[in-house]
């Protein structure tokens, strides 16, 4: 089951694209955005290397939003991909993922900080909380007639066909029917392949891969690990050896 987290509700309404220019946004699951306010006196070469940094570190999808229909989608593979298609329309967050280096305040930036928080604030209902899901079908896909017969059933000791121990960590991972919806085909990481870091500190967003999957030898299920689980991160403090809140 995809795991849920109490958290700020999507828009009653589809929003429009946030304009507060330039900015990096992170795709944290399909119904969330986290927001990154770049300096506007940046050159593009500077905009577009902060967003390749940060996209090498975080691994998650990123996308560089120039003005509301000039922005460019950075791949983990470094490509970059040039669009009119702004992402937009689901609830927002920020300073929550720290950015690769400091950014440098100022009146313009202050001003459309203060945009955006109040963008974020609005998210609230009245009513109370909403319930952000992560991904339902685990990113599964309808299998192939070979691999209806090859991974169908488990072995002696419940473990999912397809499936093969880490030789480094143990842990299970490879391609196997899911244990809840068995008509589906997922993908199961092991510890091994956790590459989400925090772009400030450089160590984990979380003990597991953000929006990925990993078997649970106790249960013999697959569980989902959703990309917010990595908001909750903080860095520790270069002196002293706590947290810095």
């Amino acid at each position: 089951m995809g795991a849920t987290r109490s958290t700020k509700p999507p828009p009653a309404i589809e929003e429009p694209v946030f304009d507060g220019f330039p900015y990096v946004v992170t795709r944290v699951v399909p119904s969330l955005h986290h927001i990154l306010l770049l300096p506007g006196d940046w050159e593009l070469e500077r905009l577009l290397a902060f967003a390749h940094k940060q996209v090498l570190a975080n691994r998650l999808p990123t996308c560089l939003v120039l003005a509301k229909d000039v922005c460019a989608y950075f791949r983990e593979n470094s490509s970059v991909c040039q669009s009119s298609d702004v992402p937009g329309g689901v609830a927002i967050s920020s300073g929550k993922l720290q950015p690769v280096e400091p950014i440098p305040d100022s009146g313009e930036i202050a001003i459309r900080r203060m945009k955006l928080i109040l963008r974020e604030e609005a998210q609230f209902s009245p009513e109370g909380t909403t319930i952000i899901m992560g991904d339902l079908t685990k990113g599964g896909r309808n299998p192939t007639p070979e691999e209806e017969e090859r991974l169908a059933g488990t072995h002696a000791d419940g473990v999912p066909k397809g499936l093969l121990p880490c030789l480094s960590c143990g842990e299970w991972r490879g391609e196997c029917f899911d244990t809840l919806c068995q008509k589906l085909v997922v993908r199961v990481h092991c510890a091994c392949e956790n590459d989400n870091r925090c772009a400030a500190c450089g160590q984990l967003l979380h003990c597991r891969k953000l929006n990925s999957n990993y078997f649970d030898t106790v249960d013999k299920k697959i569980w989902h690990m959703p990309g917010f689980s990595g908001l909750d991160h903080r860095c520790a403090a270069r002196k002293g050896g706590v947290d810095d809140e």
